[in-house]
C-alpha cells in the first residue's frame, strides 16, 4: 500500500460511491412516458384531484350563478332579435338547433317566458335594458366563483386586491357576454342576413360552417376563463388548450347522454310534477360546470408535469399558471 494515498478523516464515515452515471438522473427526470400513458396518467391525476377539490361543490356554486345570469342573458340575445327584425322567425330557428345539444324538458323551462317577454319592440327594448342589467349582475358573480375554485385547483392564492377583482370581472364579463351573444346571435341567425346580403349559396355554405365555428365560440369560452380567472402570475391564452378540448367534450357527451337518459328511461314528471323542467334545466348547468370543472383539473395536472420534468419541485408546491406542453 502506497504511503501517499490519503482516506477519509478519522472519525468520518466514507461517503457512499455514486455508482449512477452522469447525468443519468437528469435523463430519468426528463424521460416522458408513452403518449397513452401521459394521457392516461394526466386524465387518472385530474379525476382525483377533482374529487379532493371538492369539483361538484364548485360546480354546484357556478349553477347557482349561471341560472342567475341565464334569463338574463337569453332576455339580452333575443331582445336584440326583436330590435333588428329577426324575431319570431330567427328565435324559432335558434329553439329548433338547440334541442340537439340542450335537453328538450330545460329549453321548455325558459321558452315560454321569453316568447311572452317579446311581443313587441317595446317590450323588447325593455326587456334588453333589465337584461343587461341582470346578466352583468349574475356574470360577475359567476366569474367570482369560478376564481374560487381555479384557484383551489391550481394551488393559488387570492392575490388581486378587491379593485383589481372587480375591474377584472367587469372586463371578462364584457368579453363573455360578447362571446355567447355572438355565438347565440350568430351562429343561429345570421343565415337570413347571409341570405338577404349574399344570395342563396353563401347562405347554405353557411349552414354548414356553423356548427365548426360554433365549436371554436365554446372552446374560446372556456379557454379565456381558464386565462383570466385564476389569480395566476403569468396569463397566456390559447384558442385550445388540452382542458377546453376536454371540457368541452366532456359538455357535450354529457348534454346528449342526459337528453337520451331523460327520453328513454327516466319520468321526471311523476316525481317533481310541475317542476320538473326546472329541475331538469338545474341538472344540465350542474353537468355544463362539472364538465368546466374537470378541463380546468386538466390543465392543472398538464401544468404540474412540465413543471416536475424542468425544475424538479417537491409535490406540496402549487402550480402558479396553466402552462401547457406544447
Amino acid at each position: 500500500m502506497s504511503d501517499g494515498a490519503s482516506g477519509p478523516a478519522v472519525g468520518t464515515a466514507a461517503p457512499a460511491p455514486d455508482r449512477r452515471r452522469p447525468g443519468t438522473g437528469r435523463r430519468l427526470a426528463g424521460r416522458r412516458p408513452g403518449a397513452g400513458r401521459r394521457d392516461w396518467a394526466v386524465t387518472k391525476g385530474a379525476a382525483v384531484s377533482f374529487y379532493r377539490d371538492q369539483g361538484t361543490h364548485h360546480a354546484g356554486a357556478l349553477t347557482y350563478y349561471a341560472l342567475m345570469s341565464l334569463f338574463p342573458l337569453l332576455l339580452l340575445a333575443i331582445s336584440l332579435l326583436g330590435l333588428i327584425g329577426q324575431y319570431p322567425a330567427t328565435y324559432n330557428a335558434i329553439i329548433h338547433h338547440l334541442h340537439a345539444v340542450v335537453p328538450a324538458n330545460a329549453l321548455s323551462a325558459v321558452n315560454g317566458g321569453l316568447r311572452a317577454a317579446l311581443k313587441d319592440r317595446g317590450t323588447a327594448l325593455a326587456a334588453l335594458l333589465l337584461g343587461v342589467l341582470s346578466a352583468f349582475y349574475g356574470a360577475t358573480g359567476y366569474l367570482e366563483a369560478a376564481r374560487r375554485a381555479f384557484n383551489a385547483i391550481f394551488g393559488v392564492r387570492q392575490g388581486r386586491t378587491f379593485l383589481r377583482r372587480k375591474a377584472t370581472d367587469i372586463g371578462s364579463t364584457v368579453v363573455l357576454l360578447v362571446l355567447v351573444i355572438t355565438a347565440v346571435v350568430l351562429m343561429f341567425a345570421s343565415e337570413h342576413v347571409v341570405r338577404r346580403l349574399f344570395g342563396s349559396d353563401p347562405a347554405l355554405a353557411w349552414r354548414y360552417a356553423r356548427w365548426p365555428l360554433a365549436l371554436i365560440m365554446a372552446l374560446s369560452i372556456f379557454s379565456f376563463l381558464y386565462s383570466v380567472t385564476p389569480d395566476t402570475c403569468r396569463r397566456e391564452f390559447r384558442l385550445i388548450t388540452p382542458g377546453a378540448a376536454v371540457g368541452v367534450a366532456i359538455w357535450l357527451l354529457a348534454s346528449a347522454g342526459f337528453s337520451v337518459f331523460l327520453s328513454r328511461f327516466s319520468n321526471l314528471n311523476a316525481t317533481y310534477g310541475s317542476f320538473a323542467a326546472a329541475v331538469i334545466l338545474l341538472v344540465w348547468l350542474w353537468l355544463t360546470n362539472v364538465a368546466l370543472i374537470f378541463g380546468a383539473e386538466v390543465n392543472a395536472q398538464i401544468g404540474r408535469r412540465r413543471v416536475e420534468r424542468i425544475e424538479m419541485p417537491s409535490p406540496a408546491r402549487p402550480v402558479n399558471a396553466p402552462t401547457y406542453s406544447s
